[in-house]
């Protein structure tokens, strides 16, 4: 009896049984689909590329039977460690693989129960879509059991099976009262409503009421969404013989082809996908959800490790700042203060963090907050993201939450905006249409390109293009520029209300000048030379503003001069037309005029704004008188010589190579001239 158990293992209805008995002869009962499998180009002929792949993990108290319940379910021990063989309990994840009716390739994931290597089993439930609870009935509910289910509440698993493991060692009195201490155990959790179902490991009774209510949770699960930008949590890592680093997890976002470029982070090593292995059968593609080794070409193994990611190029940067929304456990056994130190666990890593609260000095527990974690060490961790905070000692788990992004440096405290932004784009976590339009807002009047955006909302560029599009058919979005930078009207119209106010201050200030200088106004406000130039026009385009040489000005405001100003200002006027070609320095201008630097500057500025003057290259000032001289004496004497070197033009041009050189330069970017290789021509239309 003993050994047609050991040969008979329970299958699955729907399993087919053919690749049972092929896995079977093929694969070590003690191997996993991560124990360095051959990097093959074989593929099982049941293993159809629309498949769906579901995660089971397993979960509960050391000794209540993960292990074994998995093997009689699958016909595979994952164990895998040596040492976990010979202590009989789970120490890292174990894997085994089925599939079920013909359309769902199950992984299922035996993760630990014994307190030490908790973190172990957050790192393999990150990625689970369905638990199964094992209770030991003759047992009950244990200390690791209630851990376990308050992790796996935080870390958002929907759906669950109960397990009540062992129940040929119990009558059916214990049997009932193990069944109400589990009940008891899930109430107010995703598990409450989940079948408890008695089952033996050992007997496989209660196996197909077990298979059962798997099934139903298996037909539930929704498909792991694939648009987001690859990225794999690294669980594994070693080298194959003959092929190279092979890297192990399960990918939470995205999907990834064989040939596509990859980089592993943080480190910055690229790579190219070489070859792809999902449960033992090697396939094209892999997607969110399986559970995935990865063959990399120009990858050295030795310098990734466990909690490393691989993810696609250009998207995911390694961050020591990440906001979060916190909720703390109701049992929490203590109040997290502001800079408490905790352990965080997101996807495969472990890293001390320094907990930076926004809004308050402490958390309570019951308690839900968006807050800030500083860690010790960067890590990559995407939008919606779970994650686990324990004490660092002794390992306690304090509560968890939710990663809302990755921030470049330490967050203000107290700042309303800030929280409410936060809060935005918590809520964007499960929704990339808001992904898109936040980023856009969030940039501002600079805009957004392709590539930032992609970078922003995490998603891939296919994904990204029919969301870019729904966003400006609501026409609260417009594309600007060769880069067709995406920009938010409404950030546009406050940076053009904000020039204009600017402006008008100035006039309120300075009725005789035309206007601030565009440099002023642009470090007033902060923007880049690229967004201040296109807010300009923009203002310009709408009859807001006027540009005056290097001035700005409201239409109708400014230039209101008084009966000396104006005096000023012709008695400067005259002395740089007379002076022509060769122009005085401010210093000249304001001895000849009899006034000071700043008062000369007001004039020359209002000659510049009102077109009289015109400051080239280098400061150097000329009237527009001597501009005009410039500019026929030029065109006459290339219509003459065809072409001619700088030096040349001094037969036409009576001034210094001091100033005809701007002056030349001044002619090319006006169009009147053409330079190539230093020999200057007209261009055909001047």
């Amino acid at each position: 009896m003993e050994n047609s158990r050991s040969t008979d293992m329970a299958r699955p209805p729907g399993i087919d049984g053919r690749r049972m008995e092929i896995e079977r002869r093929a694969i070590d009962n003690r191997q996993s689909p991560f124990d360095n499998p051959p990097m093959t180009e074989t593929q099982t002929p049941d293993a159809p590329t629309e498949i769906r792949n579901v995660v089971i993990g397993t979960a509960g108290h050391i000794d209540h039977g993960k292990s074994t319940l998995v093997q009689t379910l699958t016909g595979k021990n994952p164990t895998r460690l040596s040492e976990e063989l010979e202590r009989g309990m789970t120490i890292d994840l174990g894997f085994s693989n089925f599939v079920y009716q013909g359309k769902y390739r199950i992984g299922m994931i035996d993760v630990p129960g014994h307190e030490k290597f908790v973190k172990n089993m957050v790192a393999g439930a990150s990625g689970v879509d369905i638990v199964l609870l094992v209770i030991a009935a003759d047992d009950g509910v244990m200390p690791q059991t209630r851990e376990h289910i308050e992790i796996l509440t935080l870390l958002g698993i929907q759906r669950g099976v109960i397990a009540l493991n062992k129940c040929d060692l119990v009558d059916a009195d214990t049997l009932e009262l193990a069944a109400e201490d589990a009940r008891d155990a899930v109430k107010g959790t995703f598990l409450e409503a989940a079948p408890v179902v008695p089952v033996s490991a050992l007997t496989r009774q209660g196996l197909d009421a077990l298979w059962k209510a798997l099934g139903e949770a298996i037909e539930a699960t929704k498909p792991k969404d694939t648009q987001g930008a690859f990225r794999m949590p690294v669980q594994r890592v070693f080298s194959a013989k003959g092929q190279g680093a092979v890297l192990t997890g399960i990918p939470v976002s995205g999907r990834v082809r064989l040939g596509d470029s990859v980089v592993i982070l943080p480190g910055e090593q690229k790579g190219k996908v070489r070859g792809i292995q999902a449960y033992h059968a090697a396939i094209e593609e892999a997607r969110a959800g399986h559970s995935t080794a990865l063959n990399l070409a120009g990858v050295d193994h030795t310098a990734c490790q466990r909690g490393y990611t691989v993810a696609e190029p250009g998207v995911f940067s390694p961050s020591r700042h990440f906001s979060v929304r916190l909720r703390l456990l109701e049992k929490a056994p203590r109040t997290l203060k502001h800079r408490s130190e905790v352990k965080f666990h997101v996807g495969t890593s472990e890293i001390v963090a320094t907990l930076f609260l926004l809004d308050r000095q402490a958390v309570e527990p019951g308690q839900t907050c968006d807050c800030e974690l500083i860690l010790e060490e960067p890590v990559v961790a995407g939008m919606g993201d779970r994650f686990i905070l324990r004490l660092p000692s002794p390992a306690i788990t304090l509560g968890g939450g939710q990663v809302i992004r990755g921030e470049r440096d330490q967050l203000p405290r107290l700042d309303a905006a800030l929280l409410q932004r936060l809060s935005a784009w918590a809520t964007a976590a499960e929704n990339p249409a808001l992904r898109v339009e936040l980023a856009i807002e969030e940039a501002g009047p600079a805009g957004i390109d392709r590539q930032r955006l992609a970078q922003a909302t995490e998603l891939r560029a296919s994904a990204l293009a029919p969301l870019i599009e729904q966003v400006l058919a609501k026409g609260a979005v417009e594309e600007f520029g060769p880069s067709r930078a995406l920009i938010h009207r409404d950030a546009r119209a406050r940076a053009q209300a904000e020039l204009v106010a600017i402006i008008d201050r100035f006039h309120q200030s300075n009725k005789a000048q035309l206007g601030p200088r565009a440099a002023s106004v642009q470090a007033q406000m902060g923007l880049d030379g690229r967004t201040f130039a296109s807010v300009v026009e923009a203002a310009v385009t709408a009859g807001q503003v006027e540009v005056r040489g290097e001035l700005l000005g409201l239409p109708g405001r400014g230039g209101v001069l008084s009966a000396d100003e104006r005096k000023i200002v012709e008695r400067i006027a005259w002395q740089l037309e007379e002076s022509m070609l060769n122009p005085p320095t401010l210093k000249e201008l304001a001895r000849a005029a009899g006034q000071n630097e700043a008062t000369t500057q007001n004039a020359i500025d209002y000659l510049v704004g009102s077109g009289r003057a015109r400051v080239l290259h280098d400061g150097v000032l000329f009237s527009a008188k001597a501009l005009e001289f410039a500019r026929k004496g030029i065109t006459d004497f290339l219509r003459t010589k065809g072409e001619a070197a700088a030096k040349d033009f001094k037969e036409v041009l009576p001034t210094s190579r001091k100033f005809l050189i701007p002056l030349l330069e001044y002619m090319d970017a006006q169009g009147v001239t053409r330079n190539v290789n230093g020999m200057r021509t007209l261009k055909p239309e001047a």
